[in-house]
């Protein structure tokens, strides 16, 4: 006997489901035609409220965005099927938006634009040439105000040069590895042992730089050279984020592109 109204209060169940199921497919359905559904036939579908937030959005369009007003009504055609479709589960255009027609004439007339990641590369190359600009730049200041003694202990420009590089690319790598895309960082341990070696490496380049066999290639340039090559190298840079519609700045984490 309870076997027989276990098995009674399963079917009825499953017919509940079924039932619902078959509800929703049929609202989705519904739904979907809607979607399709010519804006002259969405229009008379419209409660009076949301006719109001439609005659009130095509008036704020045509006033906002100096349109005629054919092209208000275009523009508002293109929403009749969503503000339809949500009326129908109980939702009116203002809940739907969350803004008045006021803010959705200026949200329509003014869209956001998706800004597009920019590749590694491209940062690499930005952040490259401005601790370039950065380097070269700051040290032909100095050269400006040092006596000719002095002068020869300054860097030579090729050192100069490929360090402003290399600490352009590390920063971006950095920027990366602190403020990651995916929101995993790299480890503290890690990171203190990639920046070590980097360290490492650039002393050791600076070394390998200061050799008298390399001063050949590698000569102290007068402070003015070297203010004019910073100024090159930032031009450079300026163009090439022109461009490749790079913005933001190279010191924060991923500069974005239009």
């Amino acid at each position: 006997m309870a076997e027989k109204e276990q098995e009674k209060n399963n079917s009825n169940i499953n017919a509940e489901k079924q039932e619902k199921l078959k509800k929703q497919s049929e609202v989705d359905a519904k739904d979907e035609e809607l979607k399709n559904e010519d804006p002259k036939t969405l229009r008379q579908k419209l409660s009076n409220k949301n006719q109001d937030y439609v005659f009130r959005l095509e008036k704020e369009l045509q006033r906002q965005g100096s349109l005629s007003h054919e092209e208000a009504v275009a523009m508002t055609d293109g929403l009749l099927s969503e503000i339809v479709i949500a009326q129908r589960h109980g939702q009116p255009a203002n809940g739907l938006y969350l803004a008045s027609p006021k803010i959705k004439a200026e949200e329509m007339l003014h869209p956001e634009q998706k800004t597009v990641e920019t590749p590694f590369w491209q940062r690499a190359v930005d952040g490259a040439l401005l601790y370039l600009a950065i380097f070269v730049g700051l040290f032909g200041v100095i050269a400006l105000f040092e006596t000719k003694q002095h002068q020869n202990s300054q860097m030579g420009i090729l050192t100069l040069a490929s360090v402003g590089i290399l600490m352009g690319v590390f920063m971006v790598k950095y920027n990366d590895w602190v403020m990651p895309k995916n929101g995993q960082r790299i480890g503290l341990p890690k990171l203190l042992l990639s920046g070590l070696g980097i360290a490492v490496a650039l002393f050791v380049w600076i070394w390998i730089l200061s050799l008298p066999a390399i001063r050949v290639i590698n000569p102290v340039l007068p402070g003015a050279v070297d203010i004019v090559i910073a100024a090159i190298a930032y031009g450079a840079r300026y163009l090439f984020r022109q461009h490749y519609h790079i913005t933001g700045s190279s010191f924060a984490s991923r500069p974005q592109r239009k």
